[in-house]
């Protein structure tokens, strides 16, 4: 079956503590034909420096990537409102700079939405964890 072009746009905002997971487990997606959006809020941390290292050396996993940077934040609506308007995707993907895809949530999506051309929005289940990840002591609880 044909893969449609996603864009999976990442908001960002603040996010150096996190952001290089967020993108990890987007170029891990088992999914190919993925375009990358980051969109950043003006952070004053490292965000953008962490991005634009990350993505000199993961470029080439995805069709097209691309990092917005404004002067002044807008908040939430307008950094979502400039990916959306950079995503060239049939579907579109928009995740938070402190969250992670499992590994086949792309593909699963992508299939889930061929069967069912109707369908306008696809709300995937979350996982929610709490705790910290380097030493292994973390807890998690799916959603219904």
């Amino acid at each position: 079956m044909e893969q449609p072009l996603v864009s999976v746009n990442v908001i960002a905002y603040n996010a150096e503590k996190y952001i290089i997971e967020t993108l990890d487990s987007i170029a891990d997606q088992t999914y190919d034909n993925i375009e990358l959006i980051i969109s950043d809020d003006a952070s004053p941390d490292r965000t953008v420096e962490l991005c634009k290292s990350w993505l000199e050396k993961h470029k080439s996993r995805f069709v097209n990537s691309v990092l917005i940077t404004v002067k002044e934040n807008t908040g939430v609506t307008g950094n979502c409102n400039r990916a959306l308007a950079a995503s060239s995707g049939e579907y579109w993907k928009c995740i938070g700079s402190d969250d992670i895809l499992l590994p086949d949530c792309i593909a699963k999506c992508v299939a889930y939405m061929q069967t069912k051309p109707e369908a306008r929005f696809l709300f995937g289940k979350q996982i929610t964890f709490t705790g910290n990840f380097s030493d292994g002591k973390f807890k998690k609880q799916e959603l219904p």
